[in-house]
């Protein structure tokens, strides 16, 4: 299974979080974040996945 999203960090923006937070919320840096979000990581993928499931907002751009 493929997770299409227009950008990762405009999945963060869309759910009212700043790269800042999502790092927190993963318990990871920002320089973390960015490497992983720059290598097209696929658990950053399943994070924003899960996170936006957790926190009910679960529709990507690609469904909009």
């Amino acid at each position: 299974m493929k997770i299409k999203y227009h950008s990762i960090p405009a999945e963060i923006k869309k759910l009212g979080l700043t790269q800042r937070e999502f790092a927190d919320m993963l318990g990871i840096s920002t320089a973390a974040l960015y490497h992983r979000m720059k290598q097209d990581s696929p658990t950053v993928h399943w994070c924003v996945y899960g996170i936006s499931c957790y926190l009910g907002k679960e529709k990507s751009f690609d469904e909009l």
